[in-house]
């Protein structure tokens, strides 16, 4: 979405680019839907209903599984088609101001992999990748996935060491001149 936002925006001076994707949404969807085994009961409803809102059509969810109807409910499809149909690493590889990519290293819904990518799009970006963070930033000591997401809804937990140092240090280094102390 940041891609998106900023592309014709003048006033934009950079993005900082938060755990993002390097690849269509819907092969980063299949790979998370796949990576977790306790989707297998409707793995492949999930996969057909991706390919449906891929193609531009509507997915019918009456009889899906209980668990998919939050990511496929009706008055959100609409919207998941647009998404599914932005390729990231083109829509950066076209961007002309300075950029900040900042993964975590544990993160399990977007990997280092597509991090990667979007360096690998633009090759003005500057990736600094963050040692034990996961999705939303904080840390995590271990690869258990129950704790990784348990840090998710824990608003006592700070961010990651590196987060805030990697941000500023990145807006301070684009501000005017004129702005400095």
């Amino acid at each position: 979405m940041a891609l998106t936002a900023a592309g014709g925006a003048k006033d934009v001076c950079g993005l900082v680019l938060v755990a993002a994707p390097g690849r269509p949404l819907g092969e980063a969807l299949r790979q998370q839907l796949r990576s977790n085994t306790a989707n297998a009961p409707f793995l492949d409803q999930a996969l057909s209903a991706i390919d449906s809102l891929e193609a531009g059509q509507p997915v019918d969810i009456t009889g899906m599984h209980p668990a998919l109807m939050q990511l496929f409910a009706p008055p959100l499809q609409k919207f998941m088609i647009s998404l599914l149909s932005y390729d990231p690493g083109k829509m950066l590889s076209q961007y002309e101001k300075p950029v900040l990519i900042l993964p975590g290293q544990r993160d399990i819904q977007v990997s280092e992999e597509d991090a990667q990518r979007l360096e690998k799009a633009n090759g003005r970006a500057k990736l600094v990748i963050i040692p034990g963070a996961n999705h939303v930033l904080k840390s995590v000591g271990s690869n258990d996935r129950s704790a990784n997401i348990a840090t998710y809804s824990n608003p006592a937990l700070p961010l990651a060491a590196g987060v805030v140092e990697a941000i500023a240090g990145f807006v301070q280094a684009r501000r005017p001149v004129s702005l400095r102390p």
